[in-house]
């Protein structure tokens, strides 16, 4: 037996429950130990969700012990985002195509992004001008509380800025 979930950010993945494995549909490979991580802890999780509220967001800081580790967050996510876009911000128009991503109305540029069809992320740049340095942030939608440990939230936020 097995089960598809989907799972726009990383592509799809199969989950046989038969060999105990995860593995992605395209390539056929087993997933990376921390996919898997996130691809258990979703859907053994996403229940507590039962709607999700369009167009609202929260940041890192606001998840359990994520003032604390914040500034890990950071370096993880969000410097890595702003390093590839500080001085092109609409590149992450292109660079997200593959992830059919929403533009959203805020900042220099802003995309929505589906990781989970239940967990959204937004990712926001800010372009340099002659008061403010360029910069970055990362949100996501508040039921990312009820399905992912704060841990959960870093990976994936760290996974979503290496394939933007």
């Amino acid at each position: 037996m097995s089960a598809r979930p989907g799972l726009e950010i990383y592509g799809e993945y199969e989950i046989d429950y038969s060999e105990r494995n995860i593995v992605s549909v395209s390539s056929n490979a087993p997933a990376k130990d921390y996919y898997k991580l996130l691809i258990l802890h979703y859907l053994a999780n996403e229940n507590r969700v039962l709607k999700t509220i369009e167009n609202s967001w929260i940041s890192f800081k606001e998840l359990d012990g994520g003032e604390a580790y914040f500034p890990a967050f950071k370096n993880r996510a969000i410097e890595p985002i702003l390093k590839k876009y500080e001085n092109n911000p609409m590149g992450i128009f292109e660079g997200a195509k593959s992830f059919d991503a929403k533009k959203i109305d805020t900042g220099t540029a802003g995309i929505s992004i589906n990781a989970f069809p239940k967990i959204k992320i937004a990712i926001i740049l800010w372009a340099k001008d002659e008061e403010f340095s360029a910069d970055c942030n990362m949100l996501f939608n508040p039921e990312i509380k009820n399905i992912f440990p704060t841990e959960d939230v870093a990976v994936l936020g760290g996974i979503t800025a290496f394939l933007l």
